[in-house]
């Protein structure tokens, strides 16, 4: 049996790929169940995965079973559990404790969390990657060239500054919003706009991608490898962001705007569920075979 240990089902990135990442593995033939404080399971996206209290997994848990982290603080009750260790690593910020634990597996979501592992800490490591739910790639709403949506939560000053300068661009942010309503967001939205500088964890502009958007993103860590600036995005430092993205903006260039478009989404459809689902499929008949036997 697999357990992945979550902090919490709330809002956040983080639990989403968690359960995705388990809903894939179920898929394919893996045992498994995510454990939650007081076995709650998220109501924001929709996810079959069977949800147990996260004591209960602690007192069932046999060393013939896996443990599953991506929080730091669950290392000592999960170390203590005698399970066999595996770390989903999606950011590398206060893992240094987990990085430094010997006998786990280390699977990657990110190149930039690969090399990270593998350059300072010496990790052997397997990429698994991440996907974007389904519902990004509908047809969804009709995208409107003059809306923009951002999240508040990280670089509100960035956003604020955009708002002021390109004030053809009617702004929508998108804070404590339900997958579905993100998703209808974005759908509509022709530009969205990426403002938590050196952000771990990508993912809502890779869902901007899959959504059609033109994305305008500050630099970040875990993302780039899809991010190709002047390719499929715009990539720059907020001071040269938001004059670029007011460029990009003006009519003359609605051409260069769907290209980017249309190239975003290309990039996006290599993050499709299907596609993370034949990767994890590959290396259950190989690296991972222990998950499934």
């Amino acid at each position: 049996m697999i357990y992945y240990f979550l902090p919490t089902a709330s809002i956040a990135g983080g639990v989403k790929v968690g359960f995705q990442f388990m809903e894939t593995l179920i898929s394919l033939g893996a045992r498994g169940v995510v454990a939650t404080p007081g076995g709650d399971a998220p109501q924001w996206f929709a996810c079959s995965v069977p949800v147990v209290d996260r004591g209960e997994a602690l007192e069932r848990i046999t060393p013939q079973d896996w443990a599953v982290i991506n929080w730091p603080r669950d290392l000592d009750d999960l170390a203590a559990s005698g399970a066999r260790l595996i770390c989903h690593v999606q950011g590398v910020p206060t893992m240094e404790r987990v990085f430094s634990h010997p006998g786990m597996l280390y699977l990657t979501c990110w190149e930039q969390a690969d090399r990270h592992l593998q350059q300072n800490f010496g990790r052997e490591t397997i990429p698994v990657g991440i996907s974007v739910s389904q519902c990004f790639f509908g047809p969804g709403e009709v995208t409107l060239d003059n809306e923009a949506a951002y999240m508040p939560r990280r670089g509100l000053d960035i956003a604020t500054k955009a708002a002021h300068i390109l004030k053809m661009l009617n702004w929508r942010p998108m804070d404590g919003l339900d997958e579905p309503q993100v998703c209808r967001y974005l759908q509509r939205a022709g530009v969205y706009l990426a403002t938590a500088v050196g952000e771990q964890f990508g993912l809502p502009s890779l869902e901007a991608m899959a959504a059609g958007c033109l994305v305008a993103s500050v630099p970040v860590k875990g993302g780039m490898e899809y991010l190709r600036d002047g390719y499929n995005c715009l990539v720059d430092e907020p001071e040269r962001l938001i004059p670029r993205l007011k460029d990009m903006m003006h009519p003359s260039r609605a051409g260069q705007r769907e290209l980017m478009r249309l190239r975003a989404r290309a990039t996006a459809y290599d993050y499709h569920p299907y596609a993370l689902k034949r990767r994890l499929a590959h290396l259950l008949r190989g690296p991972l075979r222990e998950l499934i036997d």
